[in-house]
């Protein structure tokens, strides 16, 4: 016997009460695979979530890389969906165009002030060891969390500050939250730099 084909189904329907136009993509038992709302129908996504790619995240960063997931992206219905009576059908097409419209909003146009690690909270860490040569791409940060950081190599350039050795110390702002590729990251900017020609404080004992 050949394998049973799986059915998606896409639809959106209003509420009123709540001033939402959510937007469903299910599966044959009625779980969301991906969620968008919409305030009003509008431009403005309060939601574009989906279950697997936040329990990806999961795997890989913890509890703390599934309230960051939900502070960017927010939280899918957690159970079966009822197709009702006035849902209108959208197309592949057309969900897929307003999921890149709400996930672009989300991750860009949306401050990630709130949850355990919000934009502007200060956290103490150390420069890691990192993939890229010293003066490309950016540097990684231990925040002894189970998400890392990122310094993009940009903000150390403009500071014309030397390049920091492993393991040196430093206290850095939260200036976004990242989600991509089932994994989080903090991109910071550490607080002060040292002037240029002058070193970094010395790196912390192993």
């Amino acid at each position: 016997m050949g394998r049973l084909r799986r059915m998606t189904r896409r639809f959106r329907r209003t509420d009123p009460e709540q001033d939402l136009q959510h937007w469903f993509e299910v599966g044959d038992d009625g779980r969301v695979l991906r969620q968008i709302s919409f305030r009003g129908g509008g431009p403005a996504a309060l939601v574009a979530a989906a279950p697997a790619e936040r329990e990806e995240v999961r795997q890989v960063g913890g509890g703390l890389a599934v309230q960051l997931y939900e502070v960017v992206y927010g939280t899918a219905w957690p159970g079966p969906v009822v197709e009702p009576a006035d849902a209108v059908p959208v197309t592949e097409l057309e969900f897929t165009l307003a999921w890149g419209r709400a996930r672009s909003h989300r991750q860009c146009d949306v401050r990630h002030d709130s949850g355990p690690v919000p934009v502007g909270a200060r956290l103490p860490g150390t420069f890691a060891v990192s993939p890229w040569a010293p003066g490309a791409t950016g540097v990684l940060v231990d925040l002894g969390l189970s998400v890392p950081g990122f310094v993009d190599a940009l903000i150390l350039l403009r500071a014309e500050c030397p390049w920091p050795p492993e393991g040196t110390p430093a206290v850095f702002e939260v200036i976004d939250i990242r989600v991509g590729n089932s994994a989080c990251q903090l991109r910071l900017r550490p607080t002060a730099t040292p002037a240029p020609g002058e070193p970094w404080p010395s790196p912390a004992p192993r």
